[in-house]
Formats: C-alpha cells, sequence, structure tokens
C-alpha cells in the first residue's frame, strides 16, 4: 500500500496540495516507511520559490517528517552563520540544488518572516528537526 502511494506521489508530485504533502510525509513517518526518495521527491515542492503559500503546520509537518525520516539536508553549514563564514556558506544557486536543504532553508525563512502566525507546536516541531539532522548556529 505504501509504496502504491509512493509511486504516485513521485509521478504526481506537482498535482499534490502543500497540506497533502506535509500530512502524506508525515503519515509515513509515523508508520515509519522510509524511503528517501519519496520524501525528496515530495518535498521538492516546497521550495523557496513557494514557501509563502505554504501554511505554518504544513511545513512543520514536513521538516519534521524529513528529519524522523532521516533524510537530512546535503550541507548542514548552510544554517551556520556563527561558525562558518558567508563566503564558505551555500549560495541560494547551490541551496535549490538539494530539494531538502531548500525544504529545511524555507521553513526556517517563514518562520523568521512570520513568527506570530506559528503556533507553540508547530515552533517546536521545526526546532527539534533542525536539532535532529544536526543544524547548530541558526540566526
Amino acid at each position: 500500500l505504501l509504496e502504491g502511494i509512493a509511486r504516485e506521489i513521485m509521478k504526481r508530485k506537482h498535482q499534490f496540495a502543500p497540506q497533502d504533502i506535509g500530512t502524506t510525509l508525515w503519515s509515513f513517518a509515523s508508520m515509519e516507511y522510509f524511503e528517501e526518495d519519496v520524501y525528496r521527491s515530495a518535498c521538492s515542492r516546497l521550495s523557496l520559490r513557494y514557501c509563502r503559500s505554504f501554511k505554518p503546520q504544513e511545513l512543520s509537518n514536513t521538516v519534521w517528517a524529513l528529519a524522523t525520516a532521516g533524510v537530512f539536508p546535503k550541507d548542514l553549514n548552510v544554517f551556520d552563520t556563527t561558525l562558518v563564514s558567508s563566503s564558505k556558506r551555500m549560495t541560494i544557486s547551490e541551496i535549490t540544488k538539494d530539494s531538502v536543504t531548500e525544504c529545511f532553508a524555507a521553513a526556517t525563512t517563514e518562520l523568521i518572516r512570520r513568527p506570530v502566525e506559528f503556533k507553540e507546536q508547530e515552533i517546536k516541531d521545526l526546532l527539534w528537526s533542525l536539532s535532529k539532522v544536526d543544524c547548530r548556529h541558526i540566526s
């Protein structure tokens, strides 16, 4: 069943609404279905370009699912603004080459941009997700 749903997500990811993506990935992670290609494909919809259209719950559910499934950003230093100089951090064009890195960047960008829209649970889940994937020194 889950493999069939996963195949459909990968084929039709652009037809899924943000809520569908967040809820489906959250469900997969809760059921311990950890097929990395599915997560990477589905989360590509949550991009820096479209992240303003996602609700806080959709953002937090998606990054929570990625972290729970062990699907990590390619370069964790992208978020480190304290120890890694800006000249050594990824550029926006480099960030967008990895859907998971971009997804985490989009979620954190929106938390910074509109913190009052995030409920406490959503903030906690997003911060837990960053911690789980070993992101440090985010500002």
